[in-house]
């Protein structure tokens, strides 16, 4: 009746220990879903209606009590594991309370390590998981509102309230990544060793979403009524090409896994490469990149037209699934700082020298793109010395592209990096005129592993997450009331592709997209800049 779901990451040492206390577990947990089944919890009548009857609409995790007896679990007498306390069907778009409970281990934690304000003490990966359509939804864990969460050495408890928005049996997969904040390694800690523990995860969570009326907004029958999407970061899900019921023409190519990414409030046109390009010489005839190795791969395939890594045998190359930097590419220079690329429908995209003022013709756009190494120190000058002369010879930008949280997350500590994006802002705000539009793209997806490189890059998939979080909010805060904003949300693209897909990841040790998802990023840019 029980299994231990872990994706992966389980041992025959870790089982036997876990044998009798999963043993103890397994017959409480069946006594308690009974209890739930019969309707007898002790619950006041006037708060809480039993789990087992019907509600008309389904409960928060506010709703829901926690057993007092979690906070006291230790390490040696339950697993961790995973509830989700009502089971009750749900209907599509609403939303199930997802659980993760952390007894307190038996070792005591280092102080060394610390999460950040409104982070948690242990990086947890898990997904709600349709079991037909394979779609996979990230469980957005906080902590509990409760002081004895905050403890480093007691239980911690996590939910979230998750949305689930296409039909089909959902349950949830996942691990823990870190305990005791070892996921967040600040300078002059180096990364920590990635040991996954399995979470319990009972065969008898699982939830029900269902189109009762058959009326979702969100049905894929119903996908092409959508208005274009307008936005660089729509919120969606991969779903497998067999299972879209309309023709897919329109539609962005699917990854290496077969799978389409579709938003759920808006369509994804697919937007030629020559139709980008007149796009640019219409409404962004200017547009300034800075960013690192990631932004050079996403260039590559705007200034051949899409041609770079475009055919099957071409993407199952080194260059197109990791790493390109050592690739001949005549388009533009690799090895400098600064490039000022003339875009058309019919040449694509190759950078210019000499009077780079006039340069550029009527039928062209201009891309000036910078790269960096974040706002770290690694850069071989200031970063802020690209501004020093002012962004004339540049030329006026319609779009500011700032991509950073690579190098970033890596290299920094958060209270130098505060420092420096707080001046970031600064110069944006003096430099660019009031109508210039400011898009911030985050970091690329991390997950699964820990960098064992002679660079000690303290990366992990909380860490970066934080650090996105940060610049998103940071970017918004000073200028979502005064100028145009976007976020081109990169990550979020890859935290929602399956697990496996995710994993494909971790033989990268540059942490690059590889082509096929390079082009659905591209696309998001395409359908924001240009619908």
């Amino acid at each position: 009746m029980f299994s231990v779901r872990s994706i992966g990451f389980s041992s025959l040492r870790h089982k036997r220990k876990l044998a009798i206390p999963l043993i103890i577990f397994s017959f409480m947990f069946v006594f308690y879903g009974l209890a739930q089944l019969a309707g007898l919890q002790d619950y006041n009548a006037d708060t809480w209606a039993p789990l087992a009857l019907k509600q008309s609409q389904p409960l928060k995790c506010s709703q829901l009590p926690i057993p007092e007896h979690y906070w006291a679990g230790k390490r040696s007498e339950m697993p961790l594991f995973v509830e989700i306390p009502s089971l009750q069907p749900i209907n599509v778009g609403d939303t199930v309370c997802v659980r993760v409970i952390i007894p307190a281990n038996r070792v005591k934690a280092s102080v060394v390590f610390a999460p950040f304000p409104d982070t948690p003490w242990d990086s947890i990966l898990l997904d709600m998981v349709g079991n037909s359509t394979g779609i996979s939804v990230p469980v957005e864990l906080k902590r509990v509102d409760d002081l004895r969460n905050y403890g480093i050495n007691n239980a911690h408890i996590y939910e979230a309230d998750v949305q689930l928005r296409d039909a089909d049996l959902y349950r949830p997969e996942g691990y823990l990544e870190y305990r005791d904040a070892k996921w967040n390694a600040e300078a002059p800690l180096g990364p920590q060793p990635f040991m996954p523990e399995p979470l319990f995860i009972s065969d008898l969570l699982a939830i029900d979403v269902q189109d009762k009326d058959k009326q979702s907004p969100f049905s894929l029958s119903r996908y092409m009524e959508l208005p274009v999407c307008t936005e660089s970061n729509p919120e969606g899900r991969w779903v497998s090409i067999d299972d879209i019921p309309f023709d897919t023409s329109s539609l962005p190519p699917p990854d290496n896994h077969n799978r389409v990414w579709l938003p759920y409030d808006c369509r994804l046109l697919r937007i030629s490469y020559q139709s980008f390009a007149q796009c640019l010489i219409s409404k962004y005839p200017t547009v300034h990149f800075f960013g690192d190795s990631n932004m050079r791969r996403a260039l590559k395939k705007i200034t051949t037209l899409g041609e770079w890594c475009s055919t099957p045998q071409e993407q199952a190359s080194g260059r197109c699934l990791c790493e390109d930097h050592s690739e001949p590419f005549p388009r533009f220079n690799l090895n400098i700082r600064d490039a000022h690329i003339n875009m058309d429908p019919t040449n694509g995209g190759w950078a210019q020298t000499g009077d780079l003022v006039h340069t550029r013709h009527a039928n062209q756009s201009r891309i000036y793109a910078h790269r960096w190494d974040g706002l770290t120190e690694n850069n071989q000058a200031p970063w802020w010395a690209v501004f020093g002369a002012g962004m004339e010879r540049n030329g006026h930008a319609q779009l500011v592209i700032i991509s950073l949280t690579n190098w970033d997350a890596a290299f920094s500590t958060r209270s130098f990096y505060a420092w420096e994006l707080n001046r970031l802002l600064d110069i944006i705000e003096n430099v660019y005129d009031p109508r210039t539009e400011i898009m911030v793209r985050t970091g690329q997806y991390y997950c699964c592993r820990h960098d064992e490189s002679r660079t000690k890059r303290r990366y992990s998939r909380l860490r970066n997450k934080a650090f996105d979080s940060y610049i998103v909010d940071a970017f918004t805060e000073r200028f979502n009331s005064t100028r145009k904003l976007s976020i081109w949300d990169v990550s979020a693209l890859s935290e929602r592709r399956p697990l496996e897909a995710r994993k494909e990841s971790i033989s990268c040790h540059a942490n690059h997209a590889r082509a096929e998802i390079i082009e659905i990023e591209n696309q998001l840019l395409f359908n924001h800049m240009c619908n």
